[in-house]
């Protein structure tokens, strides 16, 4: 439990990841991989109660940290959401927040309050990028690249690019 509000002290997290981390900090010296697979002078049965046991009081500090509000993965999307909106488009922070474990309902109302920004995100992105449009078609087809990879949609990087030129 003190590991848990310690982690939680210097960052939000999903209930995912506290999860791993948790586990992991737990987990023999070995690491986890060596714990399950191959204690030595352990039966198979005895490392997997082990590891059972293990897993249900993680699960258990989890439960209790959320029950105080400690661990509110509605406020780890909308925070992850607010601090990278600026950077990446939605298809991005979507892919980052699932990755993460958290629900793709939750994902969707973090996103919505974000969602009119998108443009303008991506606009200044562009502008701080590349200051001005594309000479020829290879330059533009790179900075289309850019804003994708970035997590845009296609039609926010097509208006960006229609209007730079």
């Amino acid at each position: 439990m003190a590991t848990a509000v310690a982690l939680l002290a210097r960052r939000d997290f999903s209930r995912a990841e506290l999860r791993g981390r948790l586990l992991r900090r737990a987990a023999p010296p070995g690491g986890p991989a060596e714990a399950h697979s191959t204690a030595p002078g352990l039966p198979a049965v005895a490392r997997s109660a082990k590891a059972g046991d293990l897993a249900a009081t993680v699960e258990q500090v989890l439960d209790q940290v959320q029950e105080n509000g400690l661990l509110c993965e509605r406020r780890f999307a909308e925070a992850f959401v607010r601090t990278r909106a600026a950077r990446f488009g939605p298809a991005r922070l979507r892919h980052e927040l699932a990755r993460r474990g958290i629900d793709p309902e939750l994902i969707e109302a973090a996103l919505l309050a974000h969602q009119a920004d998108e443009f303008a995100s991506a606009l200044a992105l562009w502008r701080k990028r590349f200051k001005s449009s594309a000479p020829d078609e290879k330059e533009r087809a790179r900075q289309a690249r850019f804003l994708s990879g970035r997590g845009f949609s296609h039609e926010v990087i097509r208006r960006i690019l229609k209007t730079a030129t």
